[in-house]
């Protein structure tokens, strides 16, 4: 066993001149009777004189006066391109020979914008004029302006503006912005509450979003709090909308405590009459083993599902293998158990099959796995929903002591060890055809490295070229051109590492570092993030907004049974748990994983 483990050490249509079909027809005795004609450029350079008039202040019929400054245009122009324009200039009105109009409800600056675009087809959104734009543009009809202003708000939602795109959106009668909006707020609802611009959400609004069912929110007691909170910003005002919004709460989903020391104590509450129906229901829901049934007694989607990291395989400090899959639930600090690893269930022990130096990866929310020393090209796919592995095609190539990695779709498995020499050869996954390909090989044959993609690239970091030596060298892969680079190289020259992507970085963890280091990619630079100790063949996950390594094996040799935490934003690490035993060698990724498929629930401190 000792000896199968790796350890470390934009033009027109017929330009001027291109006439060569056309004269030669005409000289043809046989030529056509007719010919029509239609000249692709002619509008473009209509568009660009009747520019430059306006510029130049030529035939210009109409001067729009917008906050001291005098815009000279062409009624003819601006009639073609607005309704609203088109009903100025030709009901009769008097704007329609007035020399001078005045504009309101417009600063000078979108004006000039709505003017450039109708004279130029183009105009130049940005974050802080977007708003102004799409404000003047729907009051005047520029449609097409709408529409554009949209489609660029339906990009930019933040946590920062989502709340006020919405607003926007109802305001102006955009039900696809509002949609999108209202998603964003859907999908971010327990960040969104935080924000100071959610307590000027409307009530409709709110409504609606209560109702959701893909709310997301860890536990019904935020919807309460975050709906309790906005009718307090402007109680007098609000407080006769509580019963018609506490209605979308879903109180019989509440822990029973809570419900009684937060909700039937509380004052507003209290005071509404009619709201006694919807805590009777929460209550016999409580008292009758869950079998009143109602709208309020669904739970919300979210409640069903928890992001999870699992602990795939490996050893054990006496280097025996690991066939089980351990499942942690940091939300809430639950480890649950899930199907163990293929092939190792079998009748006959000695057919089971021994999972160690092979590489998983999570793709479309299953689990890979590929590889391993005597698993060389087996290749198999953990299915959340069935709590079942499933075998798929196999490797061209067999492989241990490699990495996966997932972009564009495919998963790539990435060179390795085949019993004699490091590996070079890449193959791709194509899942719809559940066919492997060999692509690009990597620059340098490497194993035991550490992979990760990120954007655009797929990058391979360290490993060892032999059984010896390591290498700090971080080789690039672009897909889209096919090509290698190499980037900055890690601080240290290391091998028995594995990375994860989070955020606009990578972090690797392992071999001979003693620390996490970060990379990132729009920078190429590395910095150290924070010391971990020996790790070597320890895993690294990311999960609910936080990383977490998982043991390794320290300067003695020793299985680690640790699951260390790194908080990014806090930049704090703790001790998440302990494992019932240590484990090195093996894999961790991250799932969202139902709790109707879990077999058994337990604290994370069981078994220490």
């Amino acid at each position: 066993m000792s000896d199968s483990l790796e350890r470390t050490t934009d033009c027109p249509l017929s330009p001027p001149g291109d006439e060569p079909a056309l004269n030669e027809e005409l000289g043809s005795a046989a030529g056509p009777s007719e010919l029509c004609w239609e000249d692709g450029g002619l509008p473009v350079e209509l568009q660009r004189a009747m520019e430059n008039l306006r510029v130049n202040r030529e035939l210009t019929d109409v001067t729009l006066c917008v906050q001291g400054h005098e815009f000279p245009c062409h009624r003819a122009i601006l009639a073609a391109a607005s309704q609203y324009f088109r009903a100025m200039f030709c009901s009769g009105l008097r704007e329609s020979y007035e020399e001078q109009v005045e504009m309101k409800g417009l600063d000078s600056g979108t004006m000039q914008s709505l003017l450039e675009y109708t004279y130029t087809s183009r105009a130049m959104l940005t974050h802080s004029n977007v708003q102004r734009i799409l404000e003047a543009a729907s009051q005047f009809q520029f449609l097409r302006v709408v529409d554009a202003c949209t489609s660029f708000l339906s990009k930019s939602i933040q946590l920062e503006s989502c709340v006020e795109i919405l607003n926007l959106a109802d305001n102006h009668a955009l039900p696809g912005l509002r949609m999108r909006a209202q998603d964003f707020i859907t999908s971010q609802f327990s960040q969104v509450v935080q924000q100071q611009d959610f307590l000027e959400l409307p009530a409709e609004s709110l409504e609606a979003i209560l109702q959701r069912d893909d709310l997301d929110v860890k536990c019904e007691e935020c919807v309460f709090e975050a709906l309790m909170r906005w009718l307090r910003a402007k109680q007098d005002e609000r407080y006769p909308l509580l019963i018609r919004l506490l209605s979308h709460v879903r109180l019989p989903l509440l822990e029973p405590a809570y419900f009684v020391e937060k909700v039937e104590s509380d004052e507003l509450i209290r005071r509404c009459s009619e709201a006694f129906s919807l805590l009777q229901e929460a209550r016999m829901f409580h008292l009758s083993g869950r079998e009143v049934v109602s709208e309020r007694t669904k739970p919300r989607v979210q409640h069903f599902l928890s992001e999870v990291f699992l602990i795939v395989g490996g050893c054990t400090k006496d280097e025996r293998f690991i066939s089980t899959v351990t499942c942690l639930d940091p939300l809430r600090r639950s480890r649950l158990e899930v199907a163990r690893l293929p092939m190792t269930e079998m009748e006959d022990e000695t057919q089971n099959k021994k999972w160690v130096e092979f590489s998983c990866i999570t793709f479309h929310n299953e689990v890979y796995i590929s590889g391993g020393k005597e698993t060389q090209h087996d290749v198999w796919k953990y299915n959340g929903a069935l709590d079942k592995w499933i075998q798929i095609e196999s490797l061209l190539t067999g492989r241990w002591r490699h990495k996966m990695a997932v972009h564009g779709g495919k998963v790539y498995a990435l060179g390795g060890f085949d019993g004699v020499q490091r590996l070079a050869s890449v193959e791709a996954y194509d899942p719809f055809h559940n066919r492997w390909t060999q692509v690009t090989p990597l620059a340098v044959g490497v194993s035991s490295f550490a992979a990760a993609s990120f954007d655009k690239w797929i990058f391979v970091i360290g490993g060892g070229p032999n059984g010896k030596l390591a290498t700090d060298k971080v080789q690039c892969w672009e897909p889209a051109t096919d090509s290698w680079e190499l980037r900055a190289p890690i601080p240290i020259e290391t091998k028995c590492t594995n990375a994860v992507t989070f955020k606009n970085c990578i972090y690797i963890v392992g071999g001979a570092m003693h620390a996490m280091y970060c990379y990132s990619p729009l920078s190429d630079s590395w910095s150290l993030v924070t010391n971990l100790g020996e790790r070597a063949s320890c895993a690294i996950a990311a999960c609910n907004n936080k990383l977490f390594v998982t043991g390794g094996r320290d300067n003695k040799n020793q299985v680690i049974s640790t699951v260390m935490c790194w908080d990014v934003d806090r930049g704090v690490l703790t001790e998440e748990c302990v494992l019932p035993m240590g484990v090195s060698h093996h894999g961790s990724v991250t799932l969202i994983k139902s709790y109707t498929h879990i077999h058994r629930v337990t604290p994370p401190s069981e078994g220490q």
